[in-house]
């Protein structure tokens, strides 16, 4: 019998947008992860790491298809042969009204942690050694994948704050799957356009003080995206940015949890920040370029979005295309309602 179709509606409520997807559903048993066509993850480099923590949420493998390689894990890439100092200013606004407002639960020294966040360095100066960490081993076709090395990326993190995780451990939450990637956007004979996305959070618990023995407090953005811009002739990074999206309403999430059962209980929280972001170098220089091949920057996000969630690999469409899709395709519709987003760490 040819499987069923049906149409997948997405209710959204709080800060996802309605959609719709036609979902197969099909008869056979879902494949193993080593059968054909799925890339078994088989060495320490690629594998999802154990939480630091034994309270916080599983581990989710990454949508890791095999046309996801390995990424650059020397010292300095051959690409950037010349000398690369570029300094990176850090800006981070204060978290906004959260939808469930955890100022009115957390003490006014806790929500602190969260409210008084300000960059650990607001500038520091970069070389070519770190950039290297957002490259490939080689240089392929526009759309090339490949994984990112944790260790490295957490190295520009800490210009935000001294204690980031390329791990999600807050407690009392599902977690999406970790990971940071890279994708090649746009080349030419002189430049290379490189978009990445990163999942990570930060542990705001102070190291010392009364709160500091009861209470754990992570801040969670919903993603962190950036470009590297390499300048082939020169040898160097001529732009960097890397930041949080705005996109949405709600873009970051807080956690405060006890440290000791009983003393209190766990409290969520989403919220808006308006700006996370380090940036340095010539933002406009991207723009004068002419490039050989390239893909929009709205493709490169969905394309890096899907090697973290399977999910996007559904065909969707807009909510209010949902009832002339239906009638249309003669399929019926499965309405879920959700109170957040499906494809970042927001919720």
């Amino acid at each position: 019998m040819r499987p069923a179709r049906i149409l997948l509606v997405i209710l959204a409520l709080g800060c996802v947008i309605a959609v719709l997807a036609r979902y197969w559903l099909p008869e056979r048993k879902p494949a193993s992860p080593d059968s054909a066509g799925a890339a078994p993850i088989q060495d320490d480099s690629r594998a999802v790491k154990t939480p630091a923590r034994p309270r916080g949420p599983r581990p989710v493998t990454p949508n890791w298809a095999s046309d996801v390689l390995d990424g650059f894990r020397g010292d300095v890439h051959p690409l950037l042969h010349g000398s690369t100092r570029l300094e990176v200013t850090a800006h981070w606004t204060s978290v906004g009204q959260g939808r469930d407002r955890l100022d009115r639960v957390a003490s006014p020294e806790v929500y602190a942690w969260f409210k008084n966040l300000q960059p650990a360095r607001s500038r520091e100066t970069y070389t070519e050694r770190d950039f290297s960490a957002f490259l490939p081993k080689a240089v392929g076709e526009v759309g090339q994948l490949w994984a990112l090395d944790l260790d490295k990326v957490a190295r520009f993190l800490r210009q935000f704050h001294p204690r980031p995780s390329m791990q999600l451990v807050a407690a009392g939450r599902r977690a999406g799957p970790d990971g940071a990637f890279g994708l090649l956007r746009a080349k030419s004979d002189t430049y290379l356009d490189i978009a990445f996305r990163v999942h990570a959070e930060f542990y705001l618990t102070p190291a010392e003080g009364s709160p500091a023995e009861l209470i754990d407090a992570w801040y969670t953005p919903a993603y962190l995206s950036g470009r590297v811009l390499v300048n082939k002739q020169t040898g160097t990074v001529d732009h960097f940015t890397l930041g949080l999206p705005t996109d949405r309403t709600l873009n970051v999430h807080l956690t405060m949890s006890p440290k000791r059962t009983g003393f209190h209980q766990q409290a969520h929280d989403i919220v808006r920040v308006e700006r996370m972001e380090l940036t340095g170098g010539d933002a406009g220089r991207a723009q004068t370029l002419s490039w050989s091949s390239a893909m929009t920057p709205a493709e490169a996000d969905s394309r890096l979005a899907r090697v973290f969630y399977k999910s996007l690999e559904i065909e969707w469409v807009p909510f209010d295309q949902a009832l002339t899709q239906a009638r249309n395709r003669k399929r019926p519709i499965f309405a879920v309602v959700s109170w957040g987003s499906l494809d970042d760490q927001s919720c």
